[in-house]
């Protein structure tokens, strides 16, 4: 017994074991047709994720998964790699999430991370902070999406003497293009490098607008978390009341699905029975994600959204990128999300 609790002791990684610059290739997962479909039901509710059929006569000539399912699949892979094995207390936000193609039915994802830069925290010492870049490809090698999470470690050795920073050259690959508009195509890809200089930029000061309001169920959460993101304290109620939340809390990305969710909804309402549905367009990028309070059962979270600015492109007149600032709020007022989003929309 005392030998199987000491190397399940060491299996456990800590902010030590991991090495700036060092690439680790992980994961193997299908997407399933069925499993597209029933994320897009849940929380992206556009007939590109739900309907083979109008699908194929849409620009994406094709059923495509949901942005965010493939952020909740790389979630999973990621648990499924790591996590599980890992002493730590999650991520408390993202610098940026981007999706560079189309996640189809049939594909085969994998992915690779890399440690960019680890420093212990001065408010914490027993926590130790690694930001890393994660890269997902599909079967073809080609680069589908990128995440930029900060992830808290616990170090094993939290009385030592405080380490300086670690960092290395951040290899970012091709992270400097962003997806095309929905249809659009540059040889035969549809990520592209885009010239900012050239790009047209109009801020806006516009209003908070109400995107809907959302109650956050035990059972809801423990469904998303047993598909998506099972840490401990998302998936197991009786663990999740001995860890330092206290109880169970909700994964960040079941919190922004529903916002993705509720932000189309209304997208949609505007353009619904139109021919030219796909004017809901598509994401581009998510920067400075964050969750700066957990989401407990019985929250009910209010999203709001406003428009900061449009940037017009001269390669492509029909389109413009469309930024706006996202938050979420519980029933106390304290926000439990904020985001910006960067997207695709037709030009009216």
């Amino acid at each position: 017994m005392g030998c199987l609790i000491l190397i399940e002791a060491v299996s456990i990684i800590h902010w030590e074991d991991f090495k700036t610059g060092e690439a680790t290739q992980f994961g193997r997962r299908e997407v399933l047709s069925e499993d597209a479909t029933r994320f897009g039901l849940e929380f992206d509710p556009h007939p590109v994720h739900l309907d083979e059929t109008l699908a194929s006569r849409m620009v994406t000539k094709g059923l495509v998964s949901s942005d965010w399912h493939s952020c909740a699949m790389l979630m999973r892979m990621l648990c499924d790699d790591y996590l599980y094995r890992t002493a730590g207390a999650g991520a408390p936000g993202l610098e940026h999430v981007k999706w560079f193609n189309w996640v189809r039915p049939g594909d085969i994802l994998h992915a690779q991370r890399i440690p960019l830069s680890m420093r212990p925290s001065r408010s914490r010492p027993r926590i130790g902070i690694v930001r890393m870049l994660i890269d997902v490809f599909n079967q073809r090698d080609e680069l589908v999406l990128s995440w930029l999470p900060v992830q808290l470690v616990d170090r094993r050795y939290p009385d030592d003497p405080f380490p300086s920073e670690k960092t290395t050259s951040e290899i970012m690959n091709n992270h400097s293009s962003i997806r095309l508009p929905p249809g659009e195509l540059r040889g035969g890809i549809e990520a592209f490098d885009l010239d900012e200089r050239k790009a047209e930029v109009t801020y806006i000061s516009e209003d908070w607008g109400e995107l809907g309001r959302y109650r956050f169920t035990k059972d809801d959460m423990l469904s998303f978390a047993t598909r998506y993101n099972p840490q401990y304290f998302h998936a197991d109620e009786e663990r999740a009341s001995l860890s330092l939340y206290g109880g169970l809390i909700a994964s960040g990305w079941h919190n922004a699905s529903i916002w993705n969710r509720l932000k189309v909804q209304r997208a949609m309402a505007q353009c619904l029975l139109d021919e030219r549905l796909e004017v809901v367009g598509s994401s581009v990028a998510v920067l400075n994600m964050k969750w700066p309070m957990p989401v407990r059962p019985d929250d009910e979270i209010s999203y709001q959204s406003r428009v900061t600015s449009r940037r017009l492109y001269p390669e492509f007149p029909d389109w413009l990128i469309e930024v706006s600032e996202n938050e979420g709020h519980n029933q106390q007022g304290k926000t439990v999300l904020s985001l910006t989003h960067e997207a695709w929309v037709r030009r009216s």
